[in-house]
């Protein structure tokens, strides 16, 4: 059962690593002004990260036998093979459990999901593959 984590890149983790430092140093210049503002400071750069570790970490898509798992920190999703119509490359900035714009766009029955596997040209194969198997059997 072949496991793709999610590519990563530079630019967001950068964005989200900012989000998280900013506020404690933030808060540790303001700790001598206003201990209060700096703990609120801190407190949103604590925030930041437990909602990044809880909704982020890991982010990987799993091929199991019947259906493709894509897992975003505590959210699972289930996308059946035989419910795929179209996997293609897509760079869409819609919100998705995906650390990269290098997505790949997967279209199915009841929607649309996007992801970033680290290695998508063997990703997008390996779907296309079960997909068609699938719908055939």
């Amino acid at each position: 059962m072949p496991v793709f984590p999610s590519k990563i890149d530079n630019r967001l983790a950068l964005l989200v690593g900012a989000a998280i430092v900013v506020p404690f140093v933030l808060g540790a210049y303001l700790w001598n002004t206003s201990q209060s503002a700096a703990l609120t400071a801190m407190g949103a750069g604590l925030f930041t990260a437990a909602l990044v570790g809880l909704l982020a970490v890991p982010c990987r898509y799993t091929l199991n036998d019947d259906h493709l798992l894509i897992r975003s920190g505590v959210i699972r999703q289930k996308i059946f093979y035989r419910d795929i119509d179209r996997i293609e490359p897509s760079s869409n900035p819609f919100s998705a459990p995906a650390m990269s714009l290098q997505r790949v766009l997967i279209t199915y029955r009841d929607g649309f999901q996007l992801v970033s596997p680290n290695e998508r040209e063997e990703f997008m194969r390996l779907l296309r593959e079960r997909a068609a198997a699938a719908r055939a059997g």
